[in-house]
């Protein structure tokens, strides 16, 4: 397994055991949604990430955006983060507790790419220092902030919908 495609699993069993509490938490918000709410009028405890300045056009980077409306939704004590349909390219998103991340069908969170020249890390946050042990472990398994998505201690968070996470610009020479 080469270490793009580890990366990838991880982070798609990662996200896949974390969802189910909050996704639970979410599913009364909701069934809301889906009962004839348009997409503009979202319930009270969900926050649309365009609304905090995301394009969702795959060109631009996103990151800043997301960030903000984790940051928002947090501070509220909670809720989800609507990703409508779009491509939202993005460096580092940081969870916090209490917030989910819904992704309406069409929705695809992107890595952006890497650049050749400028940011060392590539706009991703840089890999957290480790102790005597680094040299004997694999980089991905004991460098988790230099990641698409990330959090610490977390509780109640899940990331959920019919979108999709696509880690495109994580991969080593792989489109």
């Amino acid at each position: 397994m080469s270490f793009a495609s580890r990366r990838e699993f991880l982070l798609g069993a990662s996200a896949a055991w974390l969802a189910i509490p909050a996704a639970l938490a979410a599913e009364r918000g909701l069934r809301t949604a889906q009962a004839g709410v348009d997409s503009h009028e979202l319930p009270q405890s969900w926050l649309d990430v365009r609304k905090m300045g995301a394009a969702g056009d795959g060109r631009a980077i996103d990151s800043g955006a997301v960030n903000r409306a984790i940051d928002a939704i947090a501070a509220r004590g909670g809720g989800v983060v609507h990703f409508p349909a779009g491509t939202y390219a993005c460096y580092t998103i940081r969870l916090k507790s209490g917030v989910a991340l819904h992704l309406d069908p069409g929705a695809t969170i992107l890595a952006a790419d890497v650049p050749r020249e400028g940011l060392a890390s590539g706009g991703y946050d840089s890999a957290e220092p480790q102790g005597d042990w680094e040299a004997y472990q694999d980089y991905g398994h004991n460098h988790w902030r230099n990641s698409l998505i990330w959090g610490e201690g977390l509780e109640n968070i899940a990331i959920f919908g019919r979108g999709r996470i696509w880690g495109r610009g994580l991969s080593r020479g792989v489109s």
